[in-house]
C-alpha cells in the first residue's frame, strides 16, 4: 500500500490561478500518467503483475526525468518494485526439489534408461531456470549433459531409421510367376519398398507405411496342382506412433495394436509373426497358403 499512496504525491502541482510553464505542464502530465499506472498496479493479478509493474516503473522513471526526485522517494519506489517478478519462493523450492529427484534418478541410471533419465533431468533443470532464475551453474549442467547419448550405449545402435528389407517365409514361393521361388517374399513383388521404423532417443518412434499388398492364388488353367499368384500393390500413407524400450538385444515396441518384442542383431532388427503370411484362393475365397513370416529391417 505504501507504493500506491506515495504515487499520489506531487510537489509540482500548480496553485489555483497560476499559469503552467512548459516544464510544469510536462511534470503534471507525467504525474497523471504515474497516477494511472499506480491505480493499475493496485489492481494487478498474478497473470499480469510483471507487465503492469514494469509499466509502473517506466512511469516513475519518466516522472523523475521530467519532474525530478529531490527527496528520492520516486527512486525508492522503483527500488522496492525490484525486477517486477512475484515472490515465487514456494514454486521455486518445488522446482528445485523436482530437479534434485531427477538428478538422483539420473545418477542411478543404467545403459538402458540413461537417455530417458538424462532428458528428464535436463527438463527439470530448465524448469528451475524458468521458475527461479538462471545461474551459470545450471546452464553448465545442461551443457554438460549434452545430447543425452551415452558413449558405448547399445541403444545408440537402435536410434535412427530402419528400412524393411525382407519378408522371410518358411518355404520359398514364386509370387511373381517367373519360375523361380524365393524365401524372401519381398524379392518376389514390387511392394513395401519404403516401409520404415524410426527410433528417437527419447523412447518414442514411428512406423511409416507407404504401401501394402493383396495376394491371391488360383489354379493354372488345365491343371489340378499348379498355381499362380496375383499380387496387387496398393499405395497408402500411414504413420503409427510407438514407444520403445531396450533390454540387451531385445527391443520392446508398444503401439495402438499391442506390445511386441523384436531382436536386434548388428544392423538388422527382426520379429517373427506366427502365420503372418496368408494367401486367399480366388476360386472359393479360402485361405490356401499360411506360413510364419519374419520381418527384417536394416539400419540406414
Amino acid at each position: 500500500m505504501f507504493i500506491l499512496c506515495t504515487a499520489f504525491q506531487c510537489d509540482d502541482e500548480p496553485l489555483e490561478g497560476e499559469f503552467l510553464t512548459d516544464d510544469a505542464a510536462a511534470c503534471l502530465e507525467a504525474t497523471n500518467v504515474t497516477l494511472d499506472a499506480a491505480l493499475a498496479f493496485f489492481n494487478t493479478t498474478d497473470e499480469n503483475y510483471t507487465e503492469i509493474c514494469n509499466a509502473y516503473k517506466d512511469a516513475l522513471e519518466a516522472r523523475i526525468i521530467v519532474c525530478g526526485d529531490e527527496d528520492g522517494s520516486l527512486q525508492q519506489l522503483i527500488d522496492e518494485l525490484g525486477d517486477c517478478v512475484l515472490d515465487n519462493q514456494d514454486t521455486c523450492q518445488e522446482a528445485v526439489a523436482a530437479k534434485n529427484e531427477a538428478e538422483t534418478a539420473f545418477n542411478n541410471s543404467t545403459d538402458v534408461n540413461y537417455t530417458a533419465l538424462c532428458n528428464a533431468l535436463k527438463d527439470a533443470i530448465q524448469n528451475v531456470i524458468d521458475t527461479c532464475g538462471e545461474t551459470q551453474e545450471l546452464q553448465d549442467q545442461i551443457i554438460g549433459l549434452g545430447n543425452c547419448i551415452l558413449t558405448g550405449d547399445p541403444t545408440n545402435e537402435l536410434i535412427g531409421t530402419w528400412l524393411l528389407t525382407a519378408w522371410i517365409g518358411e518355404e520359398p514361393i514364386d509370387l511373381n510367376n517367373d519360375g523361380t521361388e524365393n524365401v524372401n517374399f519381398l524379392e518376389e513383388m514390387d511392394c513395401y519398398n519404403e516401409e520404415t521404423l524410426v527410433f528417437n532417443d527419447d523412447g518414442t518412434g514411428a512406423s511409416v507405411s507407404t504401401s501394402f499388398a493383396e495376394i491371391e492364388i488360383f489354379l493354372e488353367i488345365g491343371t489340378t496342382n499348379q498355381v499362380d499368384f496375383n499380387v496387387t500393390c496398393i499405395d497408402e500413407d500411414s504413420t503409427t506412433d510407438f514407444t520403445w524400450t531396450q533390454t540387451d538385444m531385445t527391443v520392446t515396441i508398444t503401439d495402438v495394436f499391442g506390445t511386441n518384442d523384436w531382436t536386434l542383431d548388428g544392423n538388422t532388427l527382426s520379429i517373427l509373426i506366427p502365420e503372418g503370411f496368408s494367401v486367399i484362393n480366388v476360386d472359393d475365397a479360402t485361405v490356401n497358403t499360411i506360413q510364419d513370416l519374419t520381418f527384417v529391417y536394416t539400419k540406414q
